[in-house]
């Protein structure tokens, strides 16, 4: 995999990266693994598979993964409302020119498929001020030592406008977020508990969780912003996500784990391939198939998902040409602010694990190199 290892390397000294890990698997297997730089730069610390990373985005895809189990188990329906289990939900309502409108009643396929109208702050939609000041109250109780929690969170939520009619259009938000609190709800426990009770504990992922214990600080990379030269320490927070060291009171579905490339490559492995028995086939066939209408995906339209439709948290790969990628359609995956990447292929039962820590990186380009220089030797 001598492309591979140059790819990366690549990606680190051209491309500035401070450093990067990849793990491949496939049938279940780890087939490759390199990481290249370094997860400190000022203190020279190299980047590796066990280097703990903020996954940011890429904890929807593990969310979404509970909610299959649930699914599986017939404790979940995404056809059910999201007011049965918050009233504060039970009357959506959204606003246009000034006066209070009411929404189709949001349902649980609506947080899978992000099209709820549930926003993340920010932007000059009409009605975001609520959800802009929902977002510092919970910094503001952070900060004070009195954390809002998952379900305060939710339930404040279903007080805000949303952005349109719930099912109206796509738009990333605080969907998967909701959707913890959902999980927590019909788990009876926490929703950490539920995460590692039934995918981190079965599938080995000791290293994941929503904060770094004291023991394991050192081998939490910095997030750095910018690339090469013009690359600084990331000195600001984003969606509320904290470096903690003890269990947080909002546990964020949509961007609050903690974890590792060799970590979340097992996840990745299961639901590329399975052999673990946390989630069944018809589950992930479920996973890697379009949920949004024609009317939804006009507003689908990053860059980083051409080619793709999206359900259950992920992007769905439909067109191979426009996506510019060799993996096949079917693929899925979802990736995360700080340039986590996750891509399953069930397919030819092979998943892809890319980790950085740069701040909004994305499905940076040496994810995208990765799997094409990958699939161009399978």
């Amino acid at each position: 995999m001598q492309v591979l290892d140059e790819i990366i390397e690549r990606g680190v000294t051209k491309g500035g990266e401070a450093g990067a890990s990849v793990v491949i698997n496939k049938n279940g297997r780890q087939v490759y693994s390199y990481s290249a730089g370094f997860a400190n730069v000022e203190e020279k610390k190299a980047f590796g598979a066990d280097t703990i990373c903020r996954a940011f985005s890429c904890s929807k895809v593990v969310t979404a993964t509970a909610a299959m189990i649930l699914m599986q188990r017939g404790k979940l329906d995404t056809a059910w409302e999201l007011g049965w289990f918050f009233p504060e939900f039970d009357k959506p309502f959204y606003i246009r020119e000034g006066k209070k409108l009411e929404s189709p009643k949001i349902r649980i396929r609506d947080l899978l498929n992000m099209t709820s109208g549930i926003p993340y702050p920010g932007g000059g939609n009409e009605g975001i001020q609520g959800t802009n000041d929902l977002w510092g109250a919970m910094d503001a109780s952070i900060r004070n030592g009195d954390p809002m929690t998952t379900e305060e969170f939710a339930r404040q939520a279903g007080a805000q406008a949303l952005m349109f009619p719930c099912g109206q259009e796509w738009m990333y938000g605080a969907s998967a977020d909701v959707l913890g609190a959902v999980i927590e709800k019909l788990a009876d426990m926490r929703f950490s508990q539920f995460l590692e009770e039934n995918i981190f504990k079965p599938l080995g992922m000791s290293d994941t969780a929503f904060f770094v214990p004291k023991e394991k600080r050192d081998r939490l990379a910095v997030l750095y912003e910018g690339t090469g030269e013009a690359r600084k320490k990331c000195d600001w927070v984003n969606l509320c996500i904290y470096d903690y060291e003890q269990a947080p009171a909002f546990e964020s579905g949509g961007a609050g784990l903690f974890t590792t490339a060799n970590d979340l490559s097992k996840l990745g492995a299961e639901l590329s391939h399975g052999g673990a028995g946390v989630i069944s086939r018809a589950a992930v066939n479920f996973m890697s198939k379009n949920g949004l209408t024609p009317e939804q995906r006009r507003t689908f339209n990053w860059d980083s998902t051409r080619g793709y439709g999206y359900a259950n948290l992920c992007r769905t790969l439909e067109d191979v040409n426009l996506a510019g990628t060799f993996a096949p359609e079917g693929s899925f995956g979802w990736d995360g602010w700080t340039g986590t990447y996750l891509l399953n292929d069930p397919k030819n039962g092979i998943s892809t694990t890319v980790f950085l820590q740069r701040a909004g990186a994305g499905t940076s380009q040496l994810a995208r190199d990765v799997v094409n220089g990958f699939y161009a030797q399978v």
